[in-house]
This record gives structure tokens, C-alpha cells and sequence, in this order.
């Protein structure tokens, strides 16, 4: 057995299947913008709808198994509003992001979409948190990546790259922040797969609600519907979808957190953009980046991994004070009041 603290494993030995299993779950997440811009006749909204409406059928018997064994005061307090603002972030995250993937390169969309410790970081500073030099740092090597990425590309006049495509991505990666913060109030307290069902089912009522509208619009004659992905030609990549990155991957990611540091889980998923324009090229579904988004993607996974990284002591010393609660009552008391769900 490990010891009580540090290193990468939490306080238990790791098992030889655990970085295995890491970079399974990296590849699998890693590959679902290039499996989705293989359904090239497919609406963008619709297939985000399509893959989530998959993934929650596969949640759905984990949600039944856990449910059985809730606590009734914990049953009433799982469904309360904070729950329909995650679904509705997931579901603007998938939307936006797929429909990104229409309108921009691949590459583009998976590092602009890779953006949320940086985004979060920029909030703390415009609510006036302290940040470390490490993590101001990171700011702008991402901030410099990020305008190397949109203004070289216009140079180069890549067919492919759009500046609503663009935008597109990185507000999807604005909706995950949401999610992730609305999220981990909500895990803080709920077993996995009641929170999980619940927000992946909602994201895609959402998204099937939304496709009628937004697809039928913006992108005719392209197949579209909530249930679209019966059509044979879509069966298979949704499926993949679900269970690839959906299940193996976003699964797989939450079991080795009980081995791996956060920190080397966020730097690995850090890697996605890299993994998915290989595998994007390797489908032939997106030709090589330029070098514009080989320099600036660069720099904001960079700058990413440096926010990671100087951000990591922060969240500590957080969880220090979260686990001794007596010495800090006058510090948590003023959050644990508000904070407490109804």
C-alpha cells in the first residue's frame, strides 16, 4: 500500500491496468469529432442529439441499479433545478461543438473546444480572485495561442476554418464550464449515475427539441430529427459514439481518478486535440493542420497544461480545508449556507 498522501496515486497502490485504461479512455474521447464528422449527411444539432439520446440508454441501467439503493430525502433532492442547468450547458456544449465541426476544421474545433481551465482561470481574475504567476502565465501563452490560431488562419486561407466556427467552439467551451461548475456542486453529494442519467437525458430533450428548429433552418437537406440515428447509415457511428467516447471514455476517465491525481487526468484529456487531428486525418475526414494551427494549438495546449499545473496547489489546499471542517467552520460556513440544496 501507498502511503497516506501524494504522488499520483490516491492513497492506494495502483493497479497495472489503471494508465492503460487512462489512455484508453483519452483515445476514445479523443476520437469523436472525426467518428462524427464521418456522418457527413447527418444535421449537426440532430447528431449531438442522437449521441446523447444513445449514451443515456446506456446510463439507464446504472441510473435503475443506483436509484434502488437512494435514500428517499436524497431521491427528492436529485431533481431540483441545478440539475436542469447542467443538462441544459451539456446539451449548448454537444450543440455548439458539433455544429462547430460543420463550420470549421477539425483541429480548430477540438483546440478552441479544449479550452475550460483557461476560461476558468479568466473568470477568477474578472472576479477578482488571486491567480498564481503560473497560471497568469498560462493565460496568456493560451490567450497568444488562441489569436495565432484565428488571425494566420485568415492568411492562409484555409477553406475549412470560419470565424463562427470558430466562435462556435469556444462557446462550447464557455457551456462546459458551466456544466462542470453546476456539476460539481451536484457530485459533491449524488452517486455517479443518478447525476449522470438525468443531465445526459435532459441534454439530449434539449437538443431534440432544439433540432426541429435549429437544423431544419440552418442546414437543408441534411438528415435531422430526434430520431434520425434509426437510419442505418448513422447506427453504427452513434453507437460508437455512445459507447467509445461517451461511455469508455468519460467512464473510464472518473475510474482511474481513484489511482490517478486529477492533475494527470486533466493533462492527459490536455492531449485531445493532438490525438484527434491524427485520427481525424488517419479517417481522411480533415487534411494535416497548417502551420498557424500547429504554432498556435501548440501554445494553447501549452498554456492549458501550465493553468493545469499552477492551479493544482490551489484545489489542494481547497480539499485540505474541505476534509477538516472543525478547524474551518468560520471559513466554509458562509458557502455551506448558501450552497446547501433545497
Amino acid at each position: 500500500m501507498a502511503g497516506n498522501g501524494g504522488g499520483d496515486g490516491i492513497g492506494t497502490a495502483r493497479p497495472w491496468y489503471v494508465l492503460p485504461v487512462l489512455v484508453l479512455a483519452v483515445f476514445a474521447i479523443s476520437s469523436a469529432g472525426a467518428v462524427t464528422k464521418l456522418m457527413r449527411d447527418a444535421a449537426p444539432v440532430s447528431s449531438a442529439a442522437w449521441r446523447l439520446e444513445a449514451t443515456a440508454l446506456i446510463l439507464l441501467p446504472g441510473f435503475v441499479w443506483q436509484g434502488r439503493w437512494l435514500p428517499i430525502e436524497q431521491r427528492r433532492r436529485a431533481y431540483q433545478c441545478q440539475v436542469v442547468l447542467s443538462a441544459l450547458a451539456l446539451a449548448l456544449h454537444f450543440g455548439l461543438w458539433v455544429w462547430s465541426l460543420l463550420h470549421t476544421s477539425l483541429p480548430h474545433s477540438l483546440l478552441l473546444v479544449s479550452m475550460p481551465p483557461i476560461i476558468l482561470a479568466v473568470v477568477s481574475w474578472l472576479r477578482c480572485q488571486p491567480l498564481s504567476l503560473g497560471e497568469t502565465f498560462g493565460i496568456i501563452t493560451g490567450l497568444l495561442g488562441v489569436v495565432i490560431i484565428a488571425a494566420m488562419s485568415r492568411v492562409e486561407n484555409d477553406a475549412e476554418v470560419t470565424l463562427v466556427g470558430d466562435c462556435a467552439a469556444f462557446l462550447a467551451a464557455c457551456a462546459f464550464v458551466i456544466y462542470m461548475v453546476s456539476g460539481s456542486h451536484l457530485r459533491a453529494w449524488m452517486p455517479l449515475y443518478i447525476y449522470v442519467f438525468p443531465v445526459t437525458a435532459g441534454a439530449s430533450i434539449f437538443l431534440s427539441l432544439s433540432c426541429a428548429f435549429v437544423d431544419g433552418e440552418t442546414v437543408p437537406g441534411y438528415v435531422s430529427g430526434p430520431f434520425g440515428w434509426f437510419n442505418k447509415e448513422f447506427w453504427f457511428p452513434v453507437v460508437f459514439l455512445a459507447l467509445g467516447p461517451g461511455f469508455v471514455g468519460h467512464t473510464g476517465l472518473n475510474a482511474v481518478l481513484k489511482y490517478c491525481s486529477p492533475l494527470l487526468v486533466s493533462m492527459a484529456v490536455t492531449l485531445e486535440p493532438v490525438f484527434g487531428s491524427v485520427v481525424g486525418w488517419l479517417l481522411d475526414v480533415s487534411p494535416p493542420p497548417g502551420i498557424s494551427t500547429c504554432i498556435g494549438g501548440a501554445l494553447l495546449v501549452l498554456g492549458t497544461i501550465w493553468v493545469t499545473y499552477a492551479s493544482q496547489p490551489k484545489k489542494s489546499m481547497q480539499s485540505a480545508v474541505a476534509n477538516h471542517p472543525i478547524d474551518s467552520q468560520p471559513l466554509l460556513s458562509s458557502l455551506t449556507k448558501n450552497e446547501e440544496p433545497v
